[in-house]
């Protein structure tokens, strides 16, 4: 197992139970890489920072209700929000590996103009 000063620092978005995946996921993965590239310090930690990565996966929304179920460390800071789009309600955000979503909400009440969209 790859000791504490080799392993680098899980992303700081992370929550700790996430944080606490990606470095035993970046450990195990740098093992098999000293085995794979043992000469290749580099290509060890590029692998294994990629495989701890795609553990984490966001999973991509396709509805306002997906954007709403994404856990808190998966959305960027203060980008999860309701705007009007001309005239749609629509729910927006940034998933923390850069990506921008946007929906239309469905069935849901408009409080500016008291009705439905």
């Amino acid at each position: 197992m790859a000791n504490e000063t080799t392993l680098p620092a899980a992303p700081a978005h992370l929550p700790e139970s996430a944080k606490k995946q990606w470095r035993a996921g970046f450990a195990k993965a740098f093992e098999l890489a000293k085995r794979d590239n043992p000469e290749d310090t580099n290509a060890q930690r590029s692998a294994a920072t990629k495989s701890a990565n795609a553990m984490l996966a966001i999973p991509e929304p396709k509805s306002a209700a997906d954007i709403d179920a994404l856990e808190e460390w998966q959305v960027m800071p203060k980008t999860r929000e309701t705007r009007d789009v001309e005239g749609v309600s629509t729910r927006v955000c940034v998933t923390s590996d850069g990506r921008k979503y946007s929906f239309p909400v469905e069935d849901e009440v408009s409080t500016s103009k008291g009705k439905k969209n």
